[in-house]
Parts: structure tokens; sequence; C-alpha cells
């Protein structure tokens, strides 16, 4: 009955590793199949509004340990979540805006954004790494999320 047991947690471990790896894959995937010429995903049709336009957005929320990683690497963005605003403990803009959030709830967070000036998503990128929010920065011209100006 023991080793029975056992063999049965092992199964349940080894099943759940493979979910996670799974998961894992088809995120990497997502992203993948998304880029543009570029290297990053490309925006679609999202649109923000008014609110975010001409900033640096990442969608995420608490739930996530990338998120906040993405979050803690931003200086001068605005954090958008489904959330109340006081669940976060950042030093950028939170707002909890279920309309906006709904626009990228379809991708998994963290999403950071690129917000042209009419509140039309430019860019998008969906980081694996909290090393790569950096780089995707430095090739969208504004660094540590600052404004994006009216042309981006």
């Amino acid at each position: 009955m023991t080793a029975f047991l056992v063999i049965t947690w092992v199964a349940i471990v080894v099943l759940f590793l493979g979910l996670a790896a799974v998961l894992r894959e088809v995120r990497l995937l997502r992203a993948v199949v998304g880029r543009e010429a570029g290297g990053f995903s490309g925006a679609g049709d999202i649109e923000l509004g008014a609110r975010f336009a001409g900033r640096v957005v990442l969608a995420a929320d608490t739930g996530c340990p990338l998120c906040r990683e993405v979050a803690e690497r931003l200086t001068d963005a605005v954090l958008l979540t489904h959330e109340p605003a006081s669940a976060w403990d950042v030093g950028l803009d939170v707002v909890s805006d279920r309309e906006a959030w709904r626009a990228v709830s379809h991708l998994a967070p963290p999403v950071l954004m690129l917000v042209g000036a009419d509140g039309v998503v430019r860019r998008v990128s969906l980081p694996v790494r909290a090393e790569q929010v950096d780089s995707v920065l430095d090739d969208w011209g504004v660094r540590g999320g600052a404004h994006a100006g009216s042309d981006t």
C-alpha cells in the first residue's frame, strides 16, 4: 500500500511538472508567432485610450512573480491592473481599469506596451525574463519607461 501511494504521488508531481513545461512552451510559442521584423510582438488593434497616451504601460497582476520583477525594473511607466491599486507597492502610476484590462486580457501577463499619442498600442512585448525589459525599452527608444512621445 505504501509503495502504491509513493508511486501515485511521484506520478502526480511528474504530471504537474509536465504541465508547467507545456505552459511555458505555449507562452514562448505565442511570443514567437506574434513577432514582427523588429523582434518584438506586434500590437494588433489594442486601444487603451487617452489615459495611457504616449506612455509605456505594463499590464500585470499581483499573482505573477515575473510581473513584480518587471515592475521593479521600470521607473516611469503606468502599471495597468484589474486589481485594486492598493494591491501594488511599486514606484509606478498604478491604474485599475477593467475596460483597458479587457483589451489585453487575452495576453499572458506581464505585457509591456508602448502606447502612441492617440491611445492605441504601437508595440507589445511579452517578456519571459525581467532582464529583457531593458533591451525592449532601448529598442523602443525610451529609457526606464519614460514618456513615449507623439510619433511612437
